[in-house]
Parts: C-alpha cells; sequence; structure tokens
C-alpha cells in the first residue's frame, strides 16, 4: 500500500449509505486510512475501490455491542457515527441505534484516547417531545457530549444529491403517478445541504482538533417549504402533476392503517416529525464558520434529477 508515513486512522460506522461514500471520498484526499464498520459488510464493498490498495477496510460490527465497538476503535485516532434510522424495525429502534449505540461509540472513544468523534445528529428536534426519534436523536446528544468531550455533533437539514433518497423518491414518484402526496399543504420548512457540502464539513473538523466539542447546524442557503421542493422537483422534471392534501390528523389515520404492514408510505413518527420546521437555529455555528458557502437545492438538483425527463 502505498501511503504516506503520515497517514492517520479514521473508523467510520455506518458509512454503507448515501452520505457515507461522499464521505468516505473526501476523507482519501487527505491520505486517511478508513475502517468502516457496518452490520452489514456486503453493502458497503463498493467503499473499497474508492482509495489505494488497503487503503478502505470493511469490517462487521454491531454498534448496541458496547464490547464490539471497543475493539472496533482500538488505534483509531478519529471516529465518525453515521448510524441513524428513520423508521423502527424489531430490534432496531430508536433507543438502541441512536441513543444506546452513540453512547456505546461514546465510550469506546473515551477508552481508547481517541482525538476527535464526529457524531452525526438532526435538525428539527427542539425538545424532543414531539417525535420518539426526535427524543432518542437529542437524548444521544446530550448523553454524548457528556461522556466524550472531544465530540464534535453535526445537525444537517434534509440532504439532497445524487443517489438521495428524498428529491429521487418524488421525481420517481411523479414519473409513475399523475398524484403527489402534500400533508398538511406542504407548510413545512427544510433547509436542504449539498452531500459533498457536508463532506467537505467533516474533512475540515476532522483535519484540526480545534473544532473539538463544538455543534455545527447544517443547513442550506434555502428555505423552501415541502410544497415549494415538489415543485421545483417538477419544474426539473418538467412534468406537471396533482397534489393530494393530507390534514396531519389524516396523514396520523394513513400511517394507523398501516401499521402492521411490511410496506409502511409514512409512520406515525415522520408525521410527528413534519409538525416541526426543519431548518437552522437563530444562533449556533455553521458552515460560514467552517469556510464553506452551501450549495443551492435549486442550483444543484437538476443536473442529477434530468435522468426522470421521459424522452417522448
Amino acid at each position: 500500500m502505498n501511503l504516506s508515513k503520515k497517514s492517520r486512522t479514521v473508523v467510520i460506522f455506518g458509512a454503507s449509505g448515501f452520505l457515507g461514500r461522499y464521505i468516505v471520498n473526501e476523507l482519501l484526499k487527505s491520505n486517511w486510512i478508513i475502517k468502516v464498520f457496518v452490520r452489514n459488510p456486503n453493502k458497503a464493498k463498493h467503499l473499497t475501490l474508492m482509495g489505494k490498495l488497503g487503503q478502505v477496510s470493511i469490517y462487521q460490527c454491531d454498534i448496541t455491542d458496547s464490547d464490539k465497538v471497543e475493539k472496533s476503535i482500538i488505534n483509531a485516532n478519529k471516529v465518525i457515527n453515521l448510524v441513524g434510522i428513520l423508521e423502527e424495525k424489531n430490534k432496531q429502534n430508536f433507543k438502541n441505534i441512536h441513543l444506546i449505540g452513540a453512547t456505546n461509540i461514546a465510550n469506546g472513544c473515551l477508552k481508547n484516547d481517541v482525538d476527535s468523534y464526529i457524531h452525526f445528529s438532526a435538525l428539527g428536534l427542539y425538545n424532543g417531545e414531539h417525535s420518539k426519534y426526535a427524543k432518542s436523536k437529542l437524548d444521544a446528544e446530550n448523553t454524548i457530549k457528556n461522556i466524550f468531550k472531544n465530540t464534535i455533533i453535526f445537525k444537517p437539514s434534509v440532504v439532497f444529491g445524487p443517489e438521495d433518497q428524498f428529491t429521487n423518491k418524488f421525481a420517481k414518484m411523479a414519473s409513475i403517478s399523475l398524484f403527489l402526496p402534500l400533508i398538511n399543504s406542504g407548510k413545512t420548512k427544510f433547509q436542504p445541504v449539498y452531500v459533498k457540502d457536508i463532506a467537505r464539513a467533516v474533512s475540515i473538523v476532522i483535519n484540526n482538533n480545534i473544532h473539538n466539542g463544538k455543534i455545527y447546524n447544517l443547513g442550506g442557503p434555502e428555505i423552501l417549504n415541502f410544497k415549494e421542493i415538489l415543485d421545483l422537483i417538477l419544474i426539473k422534471i418538467k412534468k406537471k402533476r396533482y397534489y393530494i392534501n393530507l390534514s396531519f390528523p389524516m396523514a396520523k389515520l394513513i400511517s394507523l392503517l398501516f401499521y402492521v404492514s411490511p410496506i409502511k408510505p409514512i409512520t406515525l413518527d415522520q408525521v410527528r416529525l413534519l409538525e416541526k420546521d426543519n431548518i437552522l437555529p437563530e444562533k449556533g455555528l455553521g458552515f460560514r464558520d467552517l469556510g464553506i458557502s452551501p450549495s443551492s437545492l435549486v442550483s444543484i438538483s437538476g443536473h442529477y434529477l434530468k435522468r426522470y425527463i421521459s424522452k417522448y
């Protein structure tokens, strides 16, 4: 493996998803040796092709197993936690994944004398009382800060990019249906953040310990409500569609009707999250403090959504 003596080791939990591949790619530019720990290693094999031979390695780990987590972090300089879920399934519940898992990682960082622990949380949590997801995320933030002082917390709004499960999801839906659902007339506000901007932010903080102990709220330059985002998607893919408005009570009823179904259009907890805006707070650190000018959903999304434009 042709790596310099200055190479360092970063352990990433949960890098098999959309955000993970961009963070791995960005860190490789700084010559990091990357160890990826995931529940299903087969889903992360593609990451090994991104670096030099042996620069990215994949391992199996369940973050709810404190012993395995602690052993995974041995000899790591930095640790990143990307693990998160939007829907509970059996043992994969919010408390286990967001709170217990994050706590195990923080304890592992402390015992292994890690330089920094970058933990991914989310915007729009408020006091956590409106949603099990929000409560688990907020509880995790408060817990790990008390355990490991060199924790850095990133709180992004909804993330967009070529492989996202947000803009692509609705572009696909618009490709096969004349109707799109709107909850509460699409009034919930978001501040969509570009995946490459988040990856750059990670690279900046991981290469300088002055960011330890800080919380960064990450949002794009535009505040758009959900209807405005759908309008934008339809413009980019050159389609006209009709909206079906669902009140919050109706959306909650639908979520309950699908409660036992393996396929859920939306969960009750997700409806509750939509009752709160997902935008930057008035005060706090963000992209500007990292020297990053965030990219716009309006200017970026057309480049990758054009594949949904019909040829006929």
